[in-house]
């Protein structure tokens, strides 16, 4: 049996991750949680893995409040890489498989399709800046590792765009909402389902070592945040809402948000044989689900 280590408790895709991979009756799920393994703590990180015997580690956990980011700049980076950079390196020297996860964020967002791993990066906000250094971190290291770059990111747990759409359905009957910013909603569930096939094939031995690298994991397709909110609402049934599409310029955030970052999954069906579904059947999965 092997054990899989999931760290980060209660995020949205370790949640989904938790769910998933216990189905497995060939794998051992032990998740870490900040007592084990405290991301601002990365000098103690290694003694946690140990003590954890992880046949693989799969590390959702980061610092993800980009707007905070903007002002927390040292909680930012030590979370996002010098954490990640403690994990990559124990993973090197114990020749322990990784699966991290990144982001649409290392990209400027000013592309006209699909991002491709190929391409090259340019973030412009703090948060991107820390996943990209984080990255280049987990290459750096020489770990054998999986780095899964994702974006848009919603389920039935925690705080994110979905809920909140939903929550505010509860009080009013319109909103604004960008229309100018143009991505994949990804689903955590099928972020999950992903990421479960990824590890089963990193733990087989005869896995080919040549697929270690940067993969793009997004729901298929594309649409606007004013899209993705009406599409919400229609899912869910709630007919009573009007979405009103406003440019970014009405709404400013401390952080600036990338105007495209469709990202292209043609690398990870060739290497791994897994596509995630388009995001409207994702979305229709998250609203049928029972929380």
């Amino acid at each position: 049996m092997n054990t899989v280590v999931i760290l980060g408790q209660s995020g949205q895709v370790s949640t989904y991750l938790q769910r998933k991979l216990s189905s497995n009756p060939n794998l051992q799920i032990k998740v870490l949680g900040r007592d084990q393994v405290d991301l601002s703590r990365p000098n103690d990180i290694a003694a946690g893995l140990s003590a954890a015997d992880a046949d693989i580690i799969i590390n959702p956990a980061a610092f993800t409040a980009v707007d905070l980011a903007e002002t927390q700049q040292d909680d930012c980076f030590v979370a996002n890489r010098d954490a990640v950079r403690a994990i990559a390196e124990f993973c090197a020297e114990t020749s322990t498989p990784l699966i991290h996860f990144s982001t649409d964020y290392v990209f400027s967002g000013d592309a006209e399709s699909p991002y491709k791993e190929t391409d090259p990066t340019g973030p412009t906000g703090v948060y991107g800046h820390s996943k990209l250094e984080g990255e280049q971190a987990v290459l750096a290291s020489g770990a054998p590792a999986v780095i899964l770059r994702t974006a848009w990111v919603y389920s039935n747990v925690g705080k994110n765009f979905y809920k909140t759409m939903l929550a505010l359905s509860e009080s009013r009957n319109e909103l604004n909402v960008v229309n100018d910013q143009v991505g994949s909603p990804t689903f955590a569930g099928s972020i999950a389902n992903a990421t479960a096939s990824i590890c089963e094939q990193m733990l087989a031995q005869e896995f080919d070592e040549r697929k270690y690298g940067i993969y793009h994991l997004t729901c298929q397709g594309q649409c606007s945040w004013a899209e993705f909110a009406q599409a919400i609402f229609r899912a869910n049934g709630v007919s009573s809402m009007t979405v009103h599409g406003i440019p970014s310029s009405e709404y400013p955030t401390p952080a600036k948000r990338p105007s495209y970052s469709v990202l292209s999954g043609a690398k990870l069906a060739d290497q791994f044989g897994v596509a995630l579904p388009n995001w409207l059947d994702a979305l229709h999965d998250c609203a049928q689900e029972t929380v």
